[in-house]
């Protein structure tokens, strides 16, 4: 959806009246990067290789009667992905 001249301008000049009136609010729109399908892609990979790897540390230990090493696993498997959307959120406050 294309904007009309009118409201670019009206959306610039409500951009720099925020920005000189809240410093804390135009380094976050400095800072505010989008999520590029390459990063997207790796971060699920990852998630997706992380959450393998430990349901694979879970089995095993559950094989070897560690409950340490089980508890690992669980770890990998429920905290890293928990950890990446934690990251994305915090990233986007």
């Amino acid at each position: 959806m294309t904007l009309r001249d009118d409201e670019l301008r009206s959306l610039a000049e409500i951009e720099r009246s925020l920005t000189t009136t809240d410093p804390n609010l135009a380094r976050k729109m400095a800072e505010l990067r989008p999520l590029t399908p390459g990063s997207a892609a790796a971060l699920i990979a990852g998630c997706l290789a992380m959450h393998a790897s430990g349901i694979v540390i879970a089995v095993a230990g559950n094989g070897i009667d560690s409950p340490a090493t089980v508890a690992i696993g669980l770890i990998l498997v429920v905290g890293f992905p928990a950890l990446a959307v934690w990251h994305l959120w915090w990233r986007r406050r």
